[in-house]
């Protein structure tokens, strides 16, 4: 229910730019910047909106999970932004095809923490589907920064620096929350046997 939400949540970032849109003229790269803010915004009520039908009741959210979902979602605007920055800079223009895989990191990041904040908040034996969807998102960072080592063997540019450590930092996140939701996983299985609520899934 959530994934479905998820996607919903990306959809509607369209309708709610195209709103503003008509009051007020709103900056390319703020726009870039408000498509993660507004994403993972109504993703994350969508967790806790898929957790109160499926469970009957409010998850509770710790500070931890807004924390890691959160910084989750401020990296990928800073992400967003931060390439299409640097595109502009090198191209002229920002075109998917001069960044290939990279230019779908935002929405990885906005994915990620999403599922870490449904592994954090979920109860005990609900954990399961948001981890994997957590484990996903990190290999999908991981394929990504990955994919940006080869440039490495000629240098990083000057102009390059903020692209390449921010891209670096997605990847460090993705290693931090994937412990983090794996920790939090293990903590609850043990008790899952006795409290679990199988038939309900976030």
């Amino acid at each position: 229910m959530s994934l479905v939400l998820f996607v919903a949540s990306s959809m509607a970032i369209f309708a709610v730019s195209w709103v503003m849109s008509a009051f007020v003229e709103v900056p390319h790269l703020v726009e870039m910047a408000e498509w993660s803010v507004l994403w993972g915004a109504l993703s994350l009520s969508g967790v806790l909106v898929a957790g109160r039908l499926a469970f009957g009741r409010w998850l509770q959210v710790s500070a931890v999970a807004f924390l890691l979902a959160g910084t989750g979602i401020f990296l990928s605007a800073i992400v967003n932004v931060v390439l299409q920055q640097w595109a502009v800079a090198r191209f002229g223009y920002f075109d998917p095809d001069f960044v290939w895989w990279t230019a779908g990191l935002f929405a990885v990041l906005v994915g990620l923490a999403t599922a870490t904040f449904g592994v954090l908040v979920a109860p005990p034996g609900a954990a399961g589907w948001p981890l994997a969807f957590v484990l996903l998102g990190a290999a999908g960072v991981a394929f990504i920064v990955l994919g940006n080592v080869p440039g490495l063997g000629d240098g990083i540019e000057p102009e390059s620096w903020p692209l390449a450590i921010w891209i670096g930092t997605s990847g460090l996140y993705a290693a931090a929350v994937t412990v983090a939701s794996v920790i939090r996983h293990a903590t609850l299985e043990p008790r899952s046997s006795g409290n679990a609520e199988p038939a309900a899934h976030l």
